[in-house]
């Protein structure tokens, strides 16, 4: 019996490589992927948010050291009824919102908290997609509000693709991609500011962390219809956070653990590894889970984030480690993933998690 079985796969495997060998099956396999990929990209933000909320989806979760395959450097995406905006963009951002499908064409602006490389490597390209996605009438340059200093660096990003906007104006056309809209407006906000947009509820408050040296650096409270999300930034402790954080739907707060820290320097340092010294300098300017966790309860929040991972915690154990405390201090909390997304229906006190899958 044993053999009969044994022997009647081996022949159904031959049967599907024979198969496979065939163009028209080939041609097959292909119109169905091909089909299947467009109608996911197409499709996919249909799990965006149908009712009025204000959410943030998690586009990228970890800082720029000990680098996981799991994860792209820090990004949030926050939408506000019909419009979205996309808070910092490092490395791998872009491409999980092109593989999640989000809206582009409503991008209406992106704002850098502070102009450390993983928070913007990803501009160029955020900057190429809704530069190809916008109909006609609605192209215009990108928005992008930062600290003092965004513009040297919409500048530089401006220069490096110049020619990359000229071929592709040349080979797509001006409906497509004119260069009357390639490029970036920058705006430089500050504490204090109030940033609003046409026909949106939307508040938007920068305010100053601690980030030492990078100054200025910033913080963002986002406002909507009586919902709130808070984003830190990247600052060690800071009350300036606690006050802006008050009583927040949710709060997203960097976190990093200086246990598992502490052991990728050892390493490092075993290995004769130069890194080493940075792991030892970036405890200095960030906040671990327990004081994040410790901010997030003097300011009254509703649910708190971890996110902007260092080290990325991936895996049980290291999840275990990164959290260790945490329940003690302040009951709700989550360690952010890519593709984590939390809504805010307006109207009621929910807050509903989700999830993009890559």
């Amino acid at each position: 019996m044993i053999k009969k079985i044994i022997f009647s796969l081996i022949i159904f495997a031959l049967l599907i490589f024979g198969l496979l060998q065939l163009q028209f099956v080939q041609n097959q396999l292909a119109d169905y992927t091909i089909r299947s990929q467009i109608y996911n990209v197409l499709v996919e933000n249909s799990r965006m948010p149908s009712e009025d909320a204000l959410s943030a989806l998690i586009c990228g979760s970890r800082s720029p050291v000990v680098a996981s395959t799991e994860r792209a450097e820090t990004c949030t995406m926050i939408v506000a009824g019909n419009d979205v905006f996309i808070v910092d963009v490092g490395d791998g951002s872009v491409n999980n919102l092109r593989n999640w499908g989000v809206p582009f064409d409503q991008i209406k602006a992106v704002l850098i908290t502070h102009l450390h490389s993983d928070h913007i490597s990803d501009l160029a390209d955020l900057h190429l997609m809704t530069w190809a996605s916008k109909l006609p009438n609605e192209k215009s340059k990108l928005y992008v509000y930062g600290p003092l200093g965004i513009d040297a660096v919409t500048a530089g990003f401006e220069l490096s693709y110049k020619l990359d906007y000229m071929y592709r104006n040349r080979h797509h056309g001006d409906k497509l991609m004119p260069l009357s809209s390639a490029g970036y407006i920058p705006k430089v906000f500050n504490e204090g500011n109030v940033l609003k947009f046409t026909d949106s509820e939307l508040e938007i408050r920068p305010f100053s962390v601690m980030h030492s040296p990078v100054e200025p650096s910033f913080g963002l409270r986002f406002d909507y219809k009586g919902r709130s999300v808070v984003i830190s930034g990247d600052t060690i402790p800071s009350d300036n956070v606690v006050k802006f954080a008050s009583n927040a739907d949710v709060l997203i707060h960097e976190a990093q653990s200086n246990y598992l820290v502490d052991l990728a320097r050892d390493e490092l340092e075993r290995n004769e590894n130069f890194l080493s010294k940075i792991m030892t300098d970036i405890k200095t300017y960030h906040t671990t889970p327990k004081d994040a966790a410790r901010i997030a309860k003097k300011a009254e929040v509703k649910h708190l984030i971890l996110n902007h991972l260092s080290p990325s915690p991936d895996g049980y154990v290291a999840k275990k480690f990164f959290s260790r405390g945490l329940n003690d201090i302040f009951e709700y909390w989550t360690i952010a993933e890519d593709g984590m997304m939390v809504s805010l229906p307006v109207g009621n006190a929910e807050i509903n998690f989700s999830k993009f899958d890559r």
